[in-house]
């Protein structure tokens, strides 16, 4: 606990939502599925989701099964092929 009491409250709810955000996330695409990348009005594709990283945050790693390219996008710009 550090010196802010009510600071470490909200942190700690926050943290416990992201956890609970990236949980829902890994199980919806899991690392294998096949999705493809918003860019500008064009969606980009396909693309296989990757392992997460530790420290993802939203982040989703993609390779082009075609081209080997690996990109990284937030999840938001991305749906299922």
């Amino acid at each position: 606990m550090s010196q802010f009491p009510e600071i470490d409250k909200l942190n700690e709810v926050a943290r416990k939502a992201r956890d609970k955000c990236e949980d829902k996330l890994r199980a919806t695409l899991p690392p294998g599925t096949r999705v493809e990348i918003k860019s500008g009005p064009e969606w980009l594709g396909p693309y296989e989701v990757q392992e997460y990283g530790k420290f993802s945050y939203g982040a989703v790693q993609l390779k082009n099964p075609e081209t080997g390219v690996e990109r990284r996008a937030g999840y938001q710009q991305v749906r299922k092929a």
